[in-house]
């Protein structure tokens, strides 16, 4: 059995995350992708709207159609900088006869080398990079000797020039976000009034 990990912000979570887990679940043949919400992302700063449990919260409306898809609270439950390697290896153990793969996107693929401990992390799983742009992804890891020393993949998705922080300004500026989100995730942002958004947003 083969699972894969999905971290990041979900701030909020929006149909191009949906869309590459499932590409990935397609393409890997895998039993189930685990969606992580982070706490504190190693190399950015808090800069997160959204409060944790309504960033989980979101995720699992989002995406609790699919029966392959699920949410973990690990890394926000801990409160603390969501190095990936300690989250990997508790997955690690949690799923001990499974393959695991790790679902990252162009820009991080890119400083992959930078991560706590990467010699360690890279033992546990093989990577999934996401190709915006898999020319130029080729090219980067084509260049630098230390991807040969790391288990990846490069996955083609779909482009979806949608981002969490692009449905935020929309919020903000009063426009429609239809379709970018699930019509779950947005009635939570409309009853809670997440991001700005009126009570009695359509």
């Amino acid at each position: 059995m083969s699972i894969a990990l999905y971290g990041g912000s979900f701030d909020p979570i929006h149909i191009g995350h949906l869309i590459t887990a499932e590409t990935a679940l397609e393409t890997y043949n895998l039993e189930r992708v685990i969606f992580i919400p982070s706490y504190i992302t190693p190399l950015k700063d808090r800069e997160l709207e959204a409060s944790d449990i309504n960033r989980f919260e979101m995720t699992k409306l989002s995406t609790k159609d699919n029966m392959k898809f699920e949410v973990s609270d690990f890394e926000i439950s801990n409160e603390r900088v969501s190095y990936s390697y300690n989250t990997v290896k508790y997955f690690s153990e949690l799923y001990k006869n499974e393959k695991i793969y790790f679902i990252i996107g162009t820009d991080r693929a890119k400083d992959l080398k930078k991560w706590y401990n990467i010699e360690e992390l890279s033992k546990l799983v093989t990577f999934v990079f996401v190709a915006r742009d898999e020319e130029d992804l080729y090219k980067v890891v084509e260049g630098d000797v230390f991807y040969k020393s790391i288990s990846y993949k490069i996955m083609k998705s779909p482009i979806i020039e949608i981002s969490s922080s692009l449905i935020r300004d929309k919020i903000k500026n009063k426009k429609s976000i239809k379709y970018m989100i699930t019509d779950e995730c947005r009635l939570y942002i409309e009853e809670l009034g997440l991001y700005g958004i009126s009570r009695d947003s359509k």
